[in-house]
């Protein structure tokens, strides 16, 4: 446990190290040099704004106010990370303990978003970033979309693509030639908190979609409410051992809040639709219209926009 998680930091912790941090899945992580500047926007004004449990150093813009993890994860070590991260599973794969893992939580909400975005383009061929296990592939063929899918190991997209009957994509997301301009929606649900290069899937995106085409992003909403007790609970150090566990840094690098997204979005070539809160079935009534309209009531985020004509930052 790094010693800046007991109190409140008066200068930055020590950046993360393999020796200092210990990733998911058992390995040993391995880091790229500190960033010293934005990867989104380039701004120089990089300052210290949280720590996490496994002493990763988490930096904030202070041009665009993105938050992301500095120094990142290694190519190699995230290649290795997610060769096991997603897992096809069958109709025997046991439940998972968290509600919102569950396979009828997750369809519901998948159908929600896709209803969503389909009120603002007609339902037609949509790229499915980050298909995963293929769920949401399964859900958007259902709704009446022709989705196509994306992903990252080339193993796990062609069994899903073997599953699904439906074609998915592997490789750097940037280089995905998919069919450009032809896609109507774009679907990126808890995608843009993952990779290194959050600009380069956003400039892509534009590419790919048609003129007047839909995004759909979905993120975890660092500026939430919860998220930010949790924030100054860990600065003070009265959780130590949770010390930015929201974070989730085992494979989230990118932090992101309304604002952010809204101006990322713009900056990218997109006009905003919808900011609103999640859409995942709440067990709370009020709860859930009131995260979904005051979006920093709610721990999830989402965001609709609409592909504008022109090039891109």
């Amino acid at each position: 446990m790094v010693d800046s998680a007991r109190a409140v930091p008066v200068s930055p912790p020590p950046v993360s190290s393999p020796e200092g941090a210990a990733a998911a899945g058992g390995l040993v992580a391995e880091y790229d040099p500190a960033l010293v500047h934005c990867p989104l926007c380039g701004g120089k004004d990089l300052v210290f704004f949280d720590a996490d449990f496994r002493r990763h150093r988490i930096d904030r813009c202070g041009t665009c106010g993105v938050a992301f993890m500095n120094p990142q994860y290694s190519d190699a070590h995230l290649q290795r990370f997610y060769s096991t991260y997603i897992s096809v599973h069958d109709q025997a794969a046991p439940t998972p303990k968290r509600r919102r893992s569950r396979p009828e939580i997750r369809a519901a909400s998948k159908a929600r978003c896709l209803g969503l975005m389909a009120k603002h383009v007609a339902r037609g061929c949509v790229l499915m970033v980050g298909c995963g296990d293929g769920l949401e592939l399964e859900i958007a063929k259902r709704e009446g979309w022709q989705p196509h899918g994306y992903d990252i190991d080339p193993a796990t997209t062609a069994a899903v693509s073997a599953r699904f009957g439906v074609p998915v994509h592997s490789g750097r997301f940037d280089e995905l030639a998919g069919i450009p301009g032809g896609y109507d929606g774009l679907f990126m649900d808890q995608v843009i908190e993952h990779p290194k290069n959050p600009a380069d899937y956003l400039r892509h995106s534009h590419r790919l979609l048609r003129d007047g085409g839909v995004l759909f992003l979905g993120t975890p909403n660092t500026g939430s409410l919860s998220n930010r007790l949790k924030t100054l609970v860990g600065r003070f150090g009265l959780r130590p051992a949770r010390r930015g566990k929201h974070y989730n840094t085992k494979h989230h690098i990118f932090f992101y809040t309304p604002a952010v997204i809204r101006g990322l979005l713009e900056r990218y070539g997109f006009e905003v639709l919808e900011l609103r809160g999640s859409m995942k079935p709440q067990l709370n009534p009020v709860t859930a219209v009131l995260g979904r309209w005051f979006p920093n009531l709610d721990s999830g985020l989402i965001a609709v926009a609409r592909k504008k004509a022109g090039g891109v930052g």
